[in-house]
């Protein structure tokens, strides 16, 4: 199975068009995860007593099971934004995808409570979880398919790592955000009409998006494959599927891995650790807020480093450590000491998530022919997105019920995640070939993946 190389027309780019290109998906990336960390945050915190009546156990599944709902809508808007993403351009269905997220996020900050108006409260907050979720599954697909092809051969996944590092950007500034309400703010404040402050913003900070995502052109690697009569046919989808369906089982068992990881460590752990524990939560959201900032410069330098050694390397290295580390992790958290919980946060989020963001967008972009690159972006990685990254903190909530309080089985579910990772990566491709064999602007040989995998 030939491996496209047509992602080094990237190279007719101008420097000051690659420029634009990685600010407009990077700042994009930062909204979507600035909306979905505020969700997460939220629904460990605020959601269970405002919108489903109680802060027990029931309240606090209802709360962690629309945060999956978001999940489960990821590959519908995913697919669905994909196709017209390799159809027509990547620029103008990223303008939507941003505009989708952007309006539901504000208007959750406007929703009336349960106690205003009962059930209506839950479904309609359902109801903008499922747009938020639709927009954000083609978001960051849709920047890591920009980034790759905006980039030099040579510096691919460096170039991919910057929306990568923009996640955690987004976390971060959601995080901080609530960390400083709930630290200057009484906690019935917080709880009647504080939480809404960091959602109304969202449409500052879309609207800054927009300002840079409407100063990008569209990628010369698109524009060149609608020239070469290249360009996407009537089902991109399919068209991945039929031709690339190894690559796509490998690529989804590679999320199933990484994914959870990071919804463990930032949403269940916040929970887990000021609710069944007794870590007070502003010291765990500056614990979890120092992990993604440094996450950051984790990821910018796995992707330097990928361009030297390999993908496959860093790759396997994060799901090696995965295995390795679950126990310790919540091992750190039964300390209750704010510092260890802090230092299980950061290795459980810098090591595995910087190792494997940005590196995962060069590899995944680099197996995708141009006419359908979006579209297997996305199938790789929002299907396992909904169906084992928005379902872990509600798994892992019903583990620890299960277990009797005790973390344990949760640190046996993310090892055996991280195996499935393990046996995803060992089946993909060395990209890093292609990515150093050619000039910009130079195809490779349709044979060089190929030989480096067989």
């Amino acid at each position: 199975m030939a491996v496209s190389h047509d992602i080094d027309r990237a190279g007719l780019d101008s420097r000051q068009q690659r420029r634009r290109a990685v600010i407009g998906s990077s700042v994009g990336t930062v909204i979507e995860w600035y909306d979905f960390t505020l969700y997460g945050l939220a629904a460990a915190l605020v959601f269970a007593p405002l919108f489903f009546g109680g802060s027990d156990l029931a309240g606090t599944l209802g709360a962690f099971a629309t945060f999956a709902v978001g999940f489960l809508a990821r590959p519908f808007g995913g697919l669905l934004l994909a196709h017209y993403g390799d159809r027509i351009g990547r620029k103008g269905t990223l303008l939507v995808t941003l505009l989708i997220m952007g309006g539901a996020t504000t208007l959750i900050g406007v929703l009336p409570t349960y106690e205003s108006i009962g059930l209506w409260a839950p479904l309609l907050l359902i109801v903008l979880r499922i747009f938020q979720g639709a927009g954000a599954g083609a978001e960051f697909a849709g920047a890591m398919t920009m980034a790759s092809e905006s980039a030099g051969t040579g510096r691919r996944a460096f170039t991919a790592g910057f929306p990568g590092a923009s996640v955690y950007v987004g976390m971060a500034l959601a995080t901080s955000t609530f960390a400083i309400l709930t630290a200057t703010m009484s906690s019935e404040a917080f709880l009647a009409w504080g939480w809404r402050l960091p959602f109304l913003a969202s449409v500052v900070i879309v609207g800054i998006a927009l300002y840079f995502r409407f100063r990008v052109k569209e990628t010369a690697a698109f524009e060149a494959a609608e020239e070469s009569g290249e360009s996407a046919g009537r089902a991109p989808v399919v068209e991945a599927v039929r031709g690339h369906w190894r690559f796509l089982l490998a690529g989804m068992a590679l999320f199933v891995f990484a994914l959870p990881w990071v919804y463990i460590v930032q949403t269940f752990s916040v929970s887990y650790t000021t609710g069944t524990l007794n870590v007070d939560p502003t010291h765990a959201l500056v614990g979890l807020l120092t992990a993604m900032l440094l996450t950051i410069p984790a990821t910018l330098a796995a992707g330097a480093l990928a361009d030297r050694i390999g993908r496959k390397p860093l790759l396997m290295g994060a799901a090696i450590f995965g295995v390795v580390f679950a126990y310790p992790m919540f091992m750190l958290y039964q300390t209750e000491n704010s510092v260890l919980v802090a230092l299980g946060l950061i290795l459980g989020l810098a090591v595995i998530q910087g190792a494997t963001i940005g590196v995962s967008a060069a590899m995944i972009a680099e197996i995708f022919p141009t006419r359908m690159r979006w579209s297997g972006i996305a199938l790789s990685r929002e299907i396992p997105a909904a169906v084992a990254g928005g379902t872990a903190p509600m798994v892992a909530t019903w583990l620890v019920s299960v277990g009797g309080g005790t973390p344990w089985l949760v640190a046996g579910y993310l090892v055996v995640l991280s195996l499935i990772g393990v046996v995803g990566i060992w089946y993909l491709p060395e990209t890093l070939v292609k990515a150093t064999t050619v000039e910009d602007g130079d195809a490779a040989p349709a044979t060089a993946v190929e030989e480096h995998s067989a």
